[in-house]
């Protein structure tokens, strides 16, 4: 077991490479073309595919991409999502990690939409076991200005309910 608040800069994208890239064993492989060779910039953590000569980092094509954490940051924020038996909350993230709140609920929105982005697709097969998690839920229906009905309006109203002072 790795502890993650032991980690240096280099281990952290290292791990993260490897969550990134299961298949190939943490090889980096282009998000665009599929092309394993790819060069390695010394200077900054950035790649750039030989086939494209396009440069990608190990977040591009994720719900991650504009980000600005650092790697260990970001691993150690989902050891506690995923462990969480009933959520976490976004004030509870951001004391355990000393974030901002606004930082850790939107790392928590990303999170969160990127468990639920491949489920329709997703078809389980064989033995399928639940442990009793719940994502997603209704959907709000939209909000268009011309659908809207105005419930202060005299007959948008319902009569039996009217209140006379």
């Amino acid at each position: 077991m790795v502890d993650l608040c032991d980690l240096s800069a280099d281990a952290a994208h290292k791990m993260f490479c490897g969550m990134r890239w299961p298949d190939t064993g943490g090889a980096t492989v282009c998000p665009n073309c599929s092309c394993a060779a790819v060069y390695a910039y010394r200077c900054r953590r950035v790649f750039k595919c030989k086939a494209r000569h396009w440069q990608f980092s190990a977040t591009s094509g994720t719900l991650l991409t504009c980000r600005k954490l650092p790697f260990r940051t970001l691993l150690m924020a989902f050891s506690p999502f995923v462990n969480a038996a009933k959520g976490l909350s976004r004030l509870q993230l951001s004391r355990n990690l000393g974030l901002h709140a606004k930082t850790a609920f939107v790392l928590l929105h990303k999170l969160r939409c990127a468990l639920t982005s491949n489920s329709a697709a997703t078809i389980l097969t064989g033995v399928v076991e639940v442990d009793g998690g719940w994502f997603g839920g209704h959907i709000r229906p939209e909000n268009h200005r011309v659908a809207r009905i105005d419930r202060r309006r005299r007959e948008h109203q319902n009569a039996s309910a009217a209140v006379s002072w």
